[in-house]
């Protein structure tokens, strides 16, 4: 249906409601743009009467825009919009916006999750707040089939068990084959262009090099090692710990018992020294991966017990799963230790090297950056430190090979240098943990 025919509607409207003339082609010219009636779904419609409506018109003109935006459905067929525009909830987001910008914007989001037409995360893409233009065409072919599911009563938002339907519809709609490119499916060219994008995103020309030298192994997921439960020990050890009936024992200060300490050092052998170790707080590989596994909402504390929450008993259910959370994770979390990570990672897929030359290798390309500690752009001396972090984090999982320098008997002069290299499983765990730098959702701008 043309723009012409949206033209026509809107003229009826007038010819009845001659009071709703204005609002009428007001609302026709938001939803349509002059494109017809094709531009016009649920997840669009909606947008307009609960974001941009409150947004970019005064109170007293939003109830002629309603009334007339449902008219205008009427009179296009499209019953089930009009129905939206009429309903209870589009009058509770409105009435959120009169109280505050805040509660708007609260009610806005909670009706959207709720419409079922909201494209929910899936396994295979999580949805970025910044798109590119396949990303967003992506998004709107989802928002059109979940839409459609909901009209013809497919989908029932509410009903039990409707997220998991909207998953399955979401799945379906970004793993279908396309005619253009042939062979091609929506989750491929939006995982294309969030990857062109980190490339060209690279301000340093020898990060930019690296960038691109990965980029054709991160276009499609990154599977486990044939053994995923050996490489995510420590945190299968932990979070089966916490799984047991009962939890953890933790102390007054919320350590793990100092059995349970001694036993994972003992284990793990993260214990050098001739005394053993006091508490949880002297063995920074635990303290480490609980702060990791409670970042990743793998454990809960209760008093003085720790216990592994549902998604963590899931998870140990799972040893590929497992691995991929760890795989995309860092020491801390932190953006900074993110951006080292990815720097490590890439230096170290080029081969063996000295720590000497690891740290030239990546200080110039975190200068460039523009990092800073304490109002001063970071040294060499800064990244000396930090690289420690993602070297720490990977030794945690054993997908590291080092051999420590030596020295001249009698001396202090070093005969060979410390020198890192990456396991096969280590080469692997920094591929996922770059491809989830890459292809994974944007919700900044990351060309770091």
């Amino acid at each position: 249906m043309s723009g012409e025919e949206v033209d026509r509607a809107v003229r009826r409207i007038t010819v009845h409601r001659p009071d709703l003339n204005m609002a009428a082609r007001a609302a026709a010219g938001s939803l349509t743009a002059g494109e017809g009636v094709d531009m016009i779904y649920q997840a669009a419609l909606q947008e307009f009467l609960w974001w941009r409506l409150p947004r970019d018109y005064p109170d007293d003109e939003w109830p002629e825009l309603i009334e007339a935006t449902a008219l205008l459905m009427d009179e296009l067929g499209l019953k089930h919009l009009a129905e939206v525009a009429r309903s209870a909830t589009t009058s509770a987001v409105l009435t959120a916006w009169v109280q505050s910008h805040a509660k708007g914007v609260a009610a806005f989001r909670s009706a959207q999750k709720k419409s079922g037409v909201e494209p929910p995360d899936t396994a295979m893409l999580a949805w970025g707040s910044i798109m590119g233009l396949d990303e967003a065409r992506a998004l709107e072919t989802v928002e059109r089939a979940l839409g459609d599911s909901v009209a013809a009563g497919n989908l029932v938002p509410g009903a039990p068990r409707w997220q998991a339907k909207a998953v399955a519809i979401t799945k379906a709609v970004l793993s279908r084959p396309l005619d253009l490119p042939p062979g091609q499916t929506l989750a491929g060219l939006v995982t294309t262009e969030r990857v062109g994008t980190w490339i060209s995103a690279a301000r340093h020309p020898q990060h930019h090099a690296w960038r691109s030298k990965v980029a054709n192994s991160l276009l499609n997921p990154i599977h486990p090692p044939s053994n995923p439960g050996d490489a995510v020990a420590p945190v299968r050890w932990l979070l089966e710990l916490a799984a047991q009936p009962g939890g953890a024992e933790l102390t007054q200060n919320h350590y793990l018992a100092r059995e349970t300490v001694l036993a994972a050092v003992e284990r793990f052998g993260w214990w050098n020294w001739e005394k053993p170790p006091r508490s949880e707080a002297d063995v920074y590989e635990l303290s480490t991966l609980r702060d990791a596994a409670n970042r990743l909402r793998l454990l809960r504390r209760r008093g003085r017990r720790l216990y592994a929450t549902a998604r963590g008993v899931e998870l140990l259910a799972s040893a590929d799963r497992l691995w991929e959370q760890v795989a995309s994770e860092t020491e801390d979390g932190e953006e900074f230790t993110g951006a080292v990570t990815e720097l490590v990672g890439l230096r170290l897929l080029q081969g063996r090297v000295e720590t000497r030359q690891l740290v030239a290798d990546v200080a110039p390309i975190l200068i460039a950056q523009g990092w800073s500690t304490a109002g001063s752009l970071i040294t060499v001396a800064d990244v000396s430190f930090a690289v420690h972090r993602p070297l720490r984090w990977w030794r945690l999982f054993t997908v590291i090979d080092e051999v420590q320098a030596t020295w001249e008997f009698g001396t202090s002069r070093e005969s060979t240098p410390h020198t890192i290299a990456l396991t096969a499983d280590g080469e692997t765990m920094v591929l996922a943990y770059l491809r989830s730098r890459a292809a994974g959702p944007r919700r900044t701008v990351r060309g770091l």
